[in-house]
């Protein structure tokens, strides 16, 4: 796996409730919670028997109580030990600062903290188990109020945050009713806004929960003993690049490709009941969407550019004597689609956490002439389907000057979070794949910008 394909794999995250995306969002805002002291940890969880001594550890995770959904992705602290004074409560020492930026403005949004104690079993298999959670509150009522900066103490609960998802539990004031409180154990906290995460904001998406020792692509590490890259963040020198002459190849051909995707999506139609007496969709457009991905998310919304066969941009451009250039030893007669411009990126970065990704977008529409389904059918005269994808660094290749990459599909998780046209046959090896569904262009390189 690429660096890329590493940092991807690894921050895929749940996306928020689809009524929250519904009602849209504006400018985030940047947060930071500093955790302190945990305080009284039930004797019945600090020690077993059984298992070496414990160390706990913190699992921070985004909650929406008005839909009962989880999101963003859980956050875990460093592994604390246990230091217990005499006359005391025992206490663990986090001290640890996490990150992020969101516009969900609202009461209902809520951080749920659980108290994991970690031992070692004689076997020397490590054993977790759940001492307790609580809801840390980030806004309230009131929409023009910010989070104080005033230290605050979380109380606990016995059980594990899955009681949450109860339908019993409709409301935060309700938790009393249902959840049994852990005596005398509190965790300190305090929450403020946090500036500086606004000029970086394009490098992480809003409602992830980090640290400042994580590793962003675009950020410049911390030079502090703490690594904190988002205290006082630093961004990277970005690079201007282009690319031009872009041809991409479908298997076996871009006509029989094409053609065996309208049957399958007419007869998807027909089995749900939308076609419209024997019409079929047919292609509309052919779109490609190019853009920098740093492993986190976008850093800038994805450029959208229309492709088209090279049969029709050589008869509707008389003037232009295009060459067909073979890829991989195939056939001149294949057909390619052709991007008629050229692209230029400027936000990208000489780091090998960053990519240029490709999605191969194609439109569907009904015929010229026939009425637009009913309600109960398309909801749309025109629709979408994405169909490959790739992404490629540009250091990878850094002595050529000519780019072949292989597409991809299928179940697989992808930049843009959607379904995607189907996988080439199993029977096909990888080098079939690479010669038959690709990428190829030559790329230029452009300056340096601060």
């Amino acid at each position: 796996m690429t660096k890329w394909e590493t940092i991807f794999a690894q921050n895929r995250v749940i996306p928020q409730h689809i009524q929250r995306w519904k009602h849209g969002s504006g400018d985030t805002v940047g947060y930071q919670i500093v955790l302190g002291t945990l305080d009284g940890i039930p004797s019945r969880q600090a020690a077993s028997d059984e298992s070496s001594e414990a160390q706990y550890q913190l699992h921070l995770s985004f909650f929406d109580v008005t839909y009962h959904h989880f999101f963003g992705r859980t956050w875990k602290s460093f592994i604390k030990p246990m230091k217990t004074v005499t006359g005391q409560t025992s206490k663990v020492f986090f001290n640890e600062i996490v990150y992020f930026h969101t516009s969900l403005n609202d009461p209902g949004i809520v951080v749920v903290v659980e108290v994991i104690s970690i031992t070692r079993r004689r076997d020397g298999m490590k054993q977790e188990s759940s001492c307790g959670f609580g809801l840390m509150r980030l806004f309230t009522s009131q929409a023009e109020e910010e989070p104080g900066n005033q230290q605050r103490r979380l109380t606990l609960y016995h059980g594990s945050p899955r009681a949450l998802l109860h339908p019993a539990f409709k409301d935060l004031a309700e938790l009393n009713r249902h959840m049994m409180l852990i005596e005398k154990s509190h965790l300190q906290y305090s929450v403020r806004t946090h500036s500086a995460l606004k000029e970086v904001s394009h490098l992480l998406p809003p409602n992830i929960l980090v640290s400042g020792s994580v590793r962003i692509p675009g950020l410049i590490q911390g030079r502090d003993e703490t690594g904190d890259s988002l205290r006082k963040p630093h961004l990277q020198k970005t690079t201007t690049w282009y690319l031009d002459r872009l041809y991409l190849l479908l298997y076996p051909s871009l006509e029989k490709f094409e053609e065996e995707l309208l049957a399958l999506i007419n007869n998807d139609c027909f089995l749900k009941g939308h076609s419209i007496d024997g019409t079929t969709v047919v292609i509309q457009e052919r779109r490609l969407h190019i853009g920098v991905h740093n492993g986190w998310g976008f850093v800038q919304q994805p450029q959208v550019v229309v492709v088209v066969p090279e049969a029709r941009m050589i008869s509707t451009q008389s003037t232009l004597s295009l060459k067909k250039k073979p890829i991989n030893n195939q056939s001149s007669s294949t057909q390619a689609l052709v991007l008629r411009s050229r692209i230029r990126l400027p936000e990208m970065v000489s780091d090998p956490g960053f990519s240029i990704v490709f999605q191969l977008e194609y439109v569907f529409c009904l015929p010229s002439g026939v009425s637009q389904p009913s309600a109960t059918m398309l909801s749309n005269a025109s629709y979408m389907r994405m169909i490959r994808w790739a992404s490629w660094n540009p250091l990878l290749n850094p002595g050529s000057s000519e780019v072949t990459l292989a597409l991809q599909g299928g179940p697989r998780p992808n930049p843009c979070n959607n379904f995607v046209y189907k996988i080439p046959p199993n029977n096909m090896s990888s080098d079939e794949v690479r010669d038959k569904y690709s990428f190829f262009f030559p790329f230029l390189m452009g300056s340096f910008h601060n």
